[in-house]
């Protein structure tokens, strides 16, 4: 189990980790997510030991490791610059990092992890004559070769084609999961993050600010910038009334927490999970667009095209920009929100 606590540090003055604290469970797959600039790739660094904490420690099964060097702290590390040896071959990079192991160990497990990552047939190949999926493969082998009890990915996939990647990300899960090594995956990518982890992690200006599994975090997330930063932008103002909220796309019976306040309304929320879609948003639809099997609509209010949302519904002509509409939806799908007005920047 590698844990840490009230991690801090700063470049030149400038804080860039503010009390961060974790837990990474055995064989556990982690995702850290954050807008650019939040901070998550020196985490990942200070935890690897390439850059020192200014405070706070870090254990892995009771031992603190703190100011443990990098190369004795048996994690492995992974980053989108695969940076494999040229003048070696793909068999020779594998087993850069156990050269100091008896000639037929290095062997049975270059061999092991050459099948593991089917590169078997590419053994005696340079890495200019691959592509960047397999040298990506051989990346991975090189930083399993040691049997590292942790293994650290740092935007890995980031320079390939969304079809390779999401390929590899799968492959990664599951030879993860056969070398029952537990990891943390840093990216900016929410549907990447989803993708990999059991559990979720944001960070947000060198804070963690949101941890829970991605389900939990999609369906409840705790303030505006959690649902933007999981691609949520059906965000309203509410007021409480008797009956339940109002807005400017409808009122509905929802009990809320808060004279006023804002809710999500998530996009499958014009779908239905199976009960009756009896409650309806009315508004303007000011854009749309296929995302494959629906149709992702953005529906404004009428009075005040500010206030909008997105919904997916069945792919039919009826939907024109500037048509006004009426779509039935579930209020399973809505959440309330802390008061958090602040986007996510790029």
């Amino acid at each position: 189990m590698l844990a840490f606590a009230h991690l801090s540090h700063a470049y030149g003055g400038t804080p860039a980790l503010h009390d961060c604290s974790l837990t990474l469970m055995p064989q556990q797959r982690m995702a850290i997510i954050g807008p650019s600039g939040c901070g998550k790739s020196t985490l990942l660094r200070i935890i690897a030991g390439l850059e020192p904490a200014h405070q706070g420690r870090i254990w892995y099964d009771g031992q603190e490791i703190t100011r443990v060097a990098a190369h004795r702290r048996q994690i492995g590390l992974m980053f989108q610059d695969h940076a494999l040896f040229p003048h070696l071959t793909v068999a020779q990079n594998v087993a850069y990092g156990i050269a100091h192991q008896p000639r037929d160990a290095q062997q049975q497990r270059v061999s092991e992890l050459l099948a593991l990552t089917s590169l078997t047939r590419l053994a005696a190949r340079y890495p200019d004559q691959l592509s960047g999926g397999e040298r990506q493969r051989v990346a991975l082998a090189r930083s399993l070769a040691p049997s590292p009890r942790v293994l650290l990915l740092d935007e890995p996939f980031a320079a390939l084609d969304r079809l390779l990647r999401d390929f590899l990300l799968d492959e990664v899960v599951e030879i993860l999961t056969r070398e029952a090594v537990s990891a943390i995956y840093v990216t900016h990518d929410a549907s990447e993050a989803c993708r990999f982890a059991d559990e979720l992690v944001v960070m947000r200006a060198g804070r963690i600010v949101a941890q829970a599994a991605p389900v939990e975090l999609y369906r409840h997330p705790p303030s505006a910038f959690v649902a933007q930063l999981l691609g949520m932008r059906g965000i309203v103002p509410y007021r409480a009334t008797a009956d339940g909220v109002q807005t400017a796309l409808g009122s509905w019976p929802l009990p809320a927490p808060a004279v006023a306040g804002m809710l999500l309304i998530r996009p499958e929320a014009s779908l239905g999970t199976g009960e009756p879609m009896v409650h309806s948003i009315s508004g303007v639809v000011r854009a749309s667009a296929f995302r494959p099997p629906w149709q992702r609509l953005v529906i404004a209010a009428h009075d005040d095209a500010s206030v909008h949302i997105e919904c997916d519904v069945p792919v039919t002509p009826q939907w024109s920009i500037g048509a006004s509409v009426t779509i039935p939806f579930t209020l399973t799908a809505c959440t309330f929100l802390h008061e958090d007005t602040s986007e996510v920047s790029a």
